[in-house]
């Protein structure tokens, strides 16, 4: 079996979607690296990271959408982290929790429209 080593996201500001996860996710920072072509940080999430990709000479516009369809992390208590989420950064998110195969979950959007689903264990 594998492990899931990261999960790549394409964003338009690298900053500011770093702030988000880190703020919003409480995902802490493991490392960042600036080459000609692109920003990259890569942030812990205790099993695995999520990479941040910002490309400097490519409309963000024009990358075209790939077979993923979103990210998703597990919490403890989804009715508390929603209400931890929210007292963290003003966010709306696109559905209200509901049960899928016996799990609680629920998804918002990240700053450059990703889709984020938190679902309870």
């Amino acid at each position: 079996m594998y492990e899931l080593a990261h999960t790549c996201i394409v964003v338009k500001d690298i900053y500011k979607s770093k702030e988000f996860y880190m703020k919003v996710l409480n995902l802490a920072l493991h490392s960042e690296l600036e080459t000609d072509r692109l920003k990259m940080v890569l942030l812990d999430t205790g099993s695995s990271k999520v990479e941040l990709i910002q490309y400097k000479n490519m409309d963000y516009t024009y990358r075209e959408r790939g077979p993923i369809d979103h990210i998703a992390f597990y919490v403890d208590d989804l009715d508390k982290e929603i209400v931890s989420i929210k007292s963290r950064a003003n966010i709306e998110f696109l559905t209200e929790p509901k049960m899928l195969n016996g799990k609680k979950l629920v998804f918002f959007k990240g700053l450059s429209g990703e889709r984020i689903e938190i679902i309870e264990k």
